[in-house]
């Protein structure tokens, strides 16, 4: 991949554009700079009477079964009544993609994909958690894998 660094000083102090020839490219650098920018921040999440405080980058996936979000970090699940779409608001990031009505996954985490029945793919997770995506979301998937 050929880069090249332009100094624009019409743009914003925190503004950056990135000029790609397709969206395959422009994902995958959108997704390194999301890896190197979120990697410090914390998510607050209540779960139970209590206040957790984990990093986005730990989260590998997240999924909700009768009205519970369960977010799956590299060692821990922790259960809270937060809301998927509102999860996914909070994360603000380009390396966590929803995969299905359901759940959605931090795609740093994938260690491999596997198709499944029905052309839904499995997304083994580093933490060994499979992934169910749905077909709907498979193009998703691919575009921001690069593939």
């Amino acid at each position: 991949m050929k880069a090249e660094l332009i100094i624009d000083n019409q743009l914003n102090e925190n503004e950056v554009k990135i000029h790609t020839k397709t969206a395959i490219a422009g994902a995958r650098v959108l997704s390194y700079i999301d890896h190197f920018t979120t990697d410090k921040e914390n998510l607050i999440i209540r779960s139970n009477e209590e206040l957790r405080m984990i990093q986005k980058s730990e989260i590998t996936c997240a999924e909700v079964q009768d009205k519970a979000l369960t977010i799956y970090t590299k060692s821990e699940q922790i259960v809270t009544s937060k809301s998927l779409s509102t999860l996914m608001k909070e994360m603000n990031s380009e390396t966590f993609l929803k995969v299905s009505k359901a759940e959605m996954l931090n795609i740093q985490m994938i260690d491999r994909v596997e198709p499944s029945f029905s052309g839904n793919l499995i997304a083994r997770m580093k933490n060994g958690r499979k992934v169910s995506i749905s077909r709907r979301y498979v193009a998703s998937l691919k575009e921001r894998l690069g593939i």
